[in-house]
């Protein structure tokens, strides 16, 4: 301690300058006060908020010493209280939380903007091993005090993030099996939503294999389709059985492309269905084969007509589905035999073909029009009465390649009110037909006799 002492003039000095110490002393003790309430004041703020949040928030001094921390953040990372409040941030577990990512976020990005959010920083922590958080920081301003503190809010996202990491893995294995498929092959989820598609599917629908993902049918095809789609995928999901599908759409060029599809489900642990894997192939070549086969065998090669296998298949589906009352009409080309024998078989053929095209007009789609034989043909007009064949007949009389005389034939007319009633009814219109040909022909007879008795 100094001895106060000396002249007048250094006593008054000193005593100036004991007086500055003691004001000093008296501002620094003042400030410390201010200070301490500041940092208390933060502190209760802090220790308000932290314990509503669910994820891991510790709060920041804006020298980044830590006020508080709420439970969360404690179980997560195993500390303590008494090893975390006061501390700097990157004191944290012997030093562990002094993490690059984190200076950057507090040191460089921080400070230009008062709110960030979504910054993911991954880390490998001694006691509890790796995790990857996502952070989101807040630097908040108290006016009663006028000092800022930072909240520092952390998901971790570590078992999010492996679970997508191992998604993605087992998506590129389905990739490169559905890569190996030939065939147009695909997978949903069970929501039907693409997960994955392999080249000749994805071009076929005109998409690529990163814009495929996560689209559902009505995002790729037309809404008809897609809703047969979307239906047949959620089939597959409810049964839990793999189901066949044989489908049709719009090819190019007007023309129908035929398709064979197999879905399959797809089973997770608990044997509940995750989604479904789809291959379809491409059977447009063979369909059109066995379109071309199918009408072979139930079509007349010379007249386009349906042929008498097909003609007898009809009379007993109809039979069977009961479509009484059925007229039954016969016809037969008139003159078939001279033709061929005074020009030609290929003129005979050309007259059967006239008188296939004359016939065939005259009758309506749902009629089965048939060439039974060399030139008889037949025809069963289901759910009809007699009077309606007779004038379809009618007309057929008076179209023009019969009135100009190019063809002639005789028809006959008879129906069945019930099944017991058929085979009278093919019985009686052959009959018919037969009479009228008959008639014909006397009539054709006696009109070249009549010219014959005129003839000079």
């Amino acid at each position: 301690m100094k001895v106060l002492g000396g002249t007048k003039a250094e006593l008054v000095r000193e005593v100036a300058e004991l007086r500055e110490r003691c004001a000093t002393l008296t501002l620094t003790a003042h400030l410390c006060l201010e200070l301490k309430t500041e940092i208390q004041e933060a502190r209760e703020y802090a220790e308000s908020i932290v314990q509503t949040v669910r994820e891991p928030l510790v709060v920041l001094s804006f020298d980044l010493k830590i006020i508080t921390a709420n439970n969360s953040f404690y179980e997560t990372f195993k500390v303590t209280p008494e090893e975390t409040i006061g501390y700097f941030i990157y004191d944290l577990g012997n030093r562990q939380w002094d993490i690059p990512k984190l200076r950057v976020l507090f040191e460089e990005i921080l400070p230009h903007d008062t709110v960030l959010t979504g910054y993911e920083v991954e880390h490998d922590f001694l006691d509890i091993g790796k995790k990857i958080m996502l952070l989101n920081a807040r630097e908040i301003f108290l006016e009663k005090t006028g000092s800022r503190i930072i909240l520092l809010a952390m998901e971790d996202i570590t078992v999010r993030r492996l679970a997508e990491k191992r998604v993605s893995e087992v998506v590129r294995q389905q990739q490169a099996i559905l890569d190996n498929i030939p065939n147009m092959a695909w997978l949903k989820d069970s929501a039907g939503r693409y997960l994955a598609g392999n080249q000749p599917f994805t071009e076929a629908v005109a998409i690529s294999p990163e814009e495929l993902i996560g689209k559902s049918d009505s995002d790729i095809y037309p809404p008809k389709l897609a809703a047969k789609y979307r239906k047949d995928s959620r089939e597959v999901v409810a049964s839990g059985t793999r189901t066949y599908f044989e489908e049709s759409s719009p090819g190019p060029l007007e023309s129908i492309q035929y398709l064979e599809k197999v879905e399959t489900p797809v089973f997770d642990d608990n044997n509940v269905v995750i989604g479904t894997i789809g291959i379809a192939h491409d059977v447009t070549a063979h369909k059109e084969v066995e379109v071309a086969l199918r009408y072979e065998s139930t079509h007349d090669a010379l007249t386009g007509l349906y042929n008498r296998a097909f003609f007898d298949e009809e009379l007993e589906r109809m039979d069977q589905e009961d479509m009484f009352p059925m007229s039954v009409v016969m016809a037969d080309v008139n003159g078939l035999k001279a033709v061929n024998d005074t020009v030609g078989h290929a003129a005979g053929d050309e007259l059967i073909q006239m008188a296939a095209r004359v016939i065939r007009h005259a009758f309506r789609t749902k009629d089965i029009v048939a060439r039974i034989g060399g030139d008889e043909f037949a025809v069963i007009l289901p759910e009809t009465e007699i009077s309606v064949a007779r004038e379809t007949v009618r007309r057929i009389m008076k179209s023009p390649e019969v009135m100009d005389g190019r063809v002639s034939i005789a028809f006959g007319i008879a129906t069945a009110k019930n099944r017991d009633e058929i085979k009278d009814a093919l019985k009686l219109s052959d009959e018919r037909m037969y009479r009228e040909k008959s008639e014909q022909k006397q009539s054709q007879t006696e009109g070249l006799e009549d010219q014959g008795e005129e003839t000079p």
